[in-house]
């Protein structure tokens, strides 16, 4: 989890610790210049990609980096709704591209 205000949600009234990436992973992103297009485009948005029945919780744990130079050529993502597995789909169209 990146935010975890803005990627996780649990119905559960114990606090429990979200696990963050390791601080290499951030050294790493910020380095190679990588974003996280879905969060850049929807910056205060909470939609999840995973629920996890055993702590009844949501989480954005799947993501797309990207280099910053040709974040200009995605013209849309999404997270797509999960009919039977516990992770959501993330599309992305690429200008250019038919969705």
């Amino acid at each position: 989890i990146v935010d975890g205000k803005l990627d996780y949600k649990t119905q559960t009234t114990t606090k429990k610790i979200k696990k963050t990436l390791p601080k290499s992973f951030f050294q790493m992103t910020e380095e190679l210049n990588l974003k996280d297009i879905w969060r850049e485009r929807n910056i205060n948005e909470k939609q999840y990609t995973f629920y996890s029945n055993r702590h009844s919780s949501w989480s954005r744990i799947d993501m797309v980096w990207i280099s910053a130079e040709i974040l200009s050529n995605i013209q849309d993502i999404d997270i797509g709704t999960s009919t039977w597995a516990d992770h959501n789909p993330i599309m992305v169209v690429w200008k250019g591209q038919r969705k």
